[in-house]
C-alpha cells in the first residue's frame, strides 16, 4: 500500500521534472505555484531518500544530473498515464492536451503550415506547443513530444518516422544579379560575389562548406534563417536555399551544375508516439514535409 512518503517523492518527482523542463528554479516554482524554498525542500528530501545528486545549480541556472534524468522519465510516465485517463473518461483539467515539438532554429521559416486551421477544426482538443533550439535538440532532456531537425537524433528513446531530403540551389536577389551580374561557375562565385550564409552551416553540405571555405567574401552571417532570408532578398548576396524560394521571388542561379539538398527529421520518443494526440500531430506535420 502506498504511504504518505510515497506520496511526497511522487510530488517531488514532478518538481524535478518542472526544473528540468524550465532550468530555472524561480521558473519552475512559478510553474507549479510553489516558492523556491518549497521546492529545494521537495527535491532535498528526494536527493536524500535515494542518496543521488539530481540537479547540478550555477549561475546559468540548474540542469539535471544524468540520474536526474533519468528520474523524470519516470515523472512523464506517470504523466501521460494521467492524460490517457482523462482522455478516456471525457476529462481534460487543461482544456487541451498540449503536445510538444521541438524544432531546430531555422526550421521553422522552412515549413510551410498548410491547413493548419483544418487540423485544429478536426482535433479541437489539442495544443501544438512549438519550442525552437539553437543548442542540440534533445527530446527527453527537454520533455518533448516530437522534434524536428537538420540532424539525425542519436538519442536511445527516439525513433525517426520521416525524412525530407529537400533540393536546395543558391539563390540572389533580381537586383543583386543586375548590379553585379550573373555568376558563371563556383569560382566566379567565390572570386567575384558576396556569401551570405547561417553562422552555424550544420546543415550545408560539402560543396556549399568548400565555397565557404574559400571565399574571402562571406559578408552576411546570421543564426536565424529569417534574417538571412531577409538579406538575401535585400541584395546582400548569394545563398544556398530550398528550391522553393524560386516561387517568392529570388533568382536561382540554374546556369551550372549544382546538386545539393538539406536533410529534415522528423522524430518522436518511442514511448509517446502512438499516443493519440502525438499521432495526430504526427501525421500532421509528415503531410508537411511530403509538401515541401
Amino acid at each position: 500500500m502506498i504511504n504518505r512518503k510515497d506520496l511526497q517523492n511522487i510530488e517531488s518527482l514532478f518538481m524535478l521534472s518542472t526544473l528540468g523542463e524550465c532550468r530555472s528554479k524561480r521558473k519552475a516554482a512559478e510553474a507549479i505555484g510553489a516558492s523556491v524554498d518549497t521546492l529545494n525542500k521537495y527535491i532535498g528530501n528526494l536527493e536524500a531518500e535515494f542518496g543521488l545528486q539530481l540537479v547540478i545549480s550555477s549561475e546559468h541556472g540548474c540542469t539535471l544530473t544524468p540520474k536526474g534524468i533519468k528520474f523524470t522519465e519516470n515523472a512523464s510516465r506517470m504523466e501521460e498515464l494521467l492524460q490517457q485517463m482523462y482522455a478516456e473518461n471525457g476529462r481534460n483539467t487543461q482544456n487541451f492536451f498540449p503536445v510538444k515539438v521541438g524544432m531546430d532554429v531555422g526550421i521553422s521559416s522552412n515549413l510551410m503550415f498548410y491547413d493548419i486551421d483544418a487540423f485544429f477544426s478536426r482535433f479541437p482538443d489539442i495544443q501544438i506547443q512549438s519550442i525552437i533550439f539553437q543548442d542540440s535538440l534533445q527530446l527527453q532532456y527537454n520533455n518533448l513530444d516530437i522534434g524536428i531537425s537538420y540532424c539525425e537524433p542519436k538519442e536511445k528513446d527516439v525513433t525517426v518516422l520521416a525524412v525530407k531530403n529537400i533540393e536546395c540551389k543558391l539563390f540572389a536577389s533580381p537586383a543583386y544579379l543586375k548590379k553585379y551580374g550573373y555568376p558563371q561557375n563556383i569560382k566566379d562565385i567565390i572570386k567575384n560575389h558576396r556569401i551570405v550564409c547561417k553562422s552555424d552551416p550544420v546543415y550545408y553540405d560539402k560543396q556549399y562548406r568548400e565555397i565557404l571555405k574559400n571565399s574571402e567574401n562571406v559578408r552576411y552571417i546570421s543564426n536565424s534563417s529569417g534574417s538571412v532570408i531577409d538579406a538575401v532578398r535585400n541584395n546582400a548576396g548569394i545563398c544556398i536555399m530550398p528550391l522553393r524560394f524560386a516561387e517568392e521571388g529570388l533568382i536561382c542561379l540554374d546556369n551550372f551544375d549544382w546538386n545539393s539538398h538539406i536533410s529534415i527529421y522528423l522524430f518522436s520518443r518511442k514511448r509517446v508516439k502512438d499516443l493519440p494526440r502525438v499521432r495526430a500531430v504526427i501525421n500532421y506535420f509528415k503531410e508537411i514535409l511530403q509538401r515541401m
